[in-house]
């Protein structure tokens, strides 16, 4: 007699716990629906700025290594296109003026993974300061 209770106490509270979850989804709003997806706007190029010292240019690629950071340890390769503006010490110049060593100021963007620049300053080198001059031993 009591197996046949607890047999019955056991299915009836699984048929509560079923229609009490079925009753709660019920009591739910249904979800509007979404608005169809606009078609895709083309991204915009991601624009970015490096300033640091030339580690390698390479003519064959096009590209420009240039280092920035604590010792250099950043790395950032540019491509140099035929719409890149250089620049040497203020006048026009090309890949070829850009020589490895010397500091620059690049902003590039970014077009399909690749760092393209759009602009290269390469700027003077530091003048080291000028020794003080001695006195004259008497």
């Amino acid at each position: 007699m009591w197996r046949s209770a607890k047999l019955l106490m056991a299915s009836s509270m699984v048929v509560l716990v079923a229609a009490g979850s079925v009753w709660a989804q019920a009591q739910m709003p249904m979800p509007r629906p979404t608005p169809p997806i606009a078609p895709a706007q083309p991204l915009a190029p991601a624009a970015g700025s490096v300033e640091g010292t030339v580690k390698k240019v390479d003519l064959t690629e096009g590209t420009v290594r240039v280092a920035t950071g604590w010792f250099g340890l950043i790395r950032r390769t540019l491509s140099v296109t035929s719409d890149t503006r250089v620049q040497v010490e203020g006048r026009q110049g090309t890949l070829m003026d850009v020589s490895e060593g010397a500091e620059v100021k690049a902003s590039y963007e970014v077009r399909d993974g690749k760092n393209v620049a759009t602009h290269i300053d390469v700027t003077p080198p530091a003048q080291p300061p000028a020794p003080a001059a001695k006195a004259p031993k008497q």
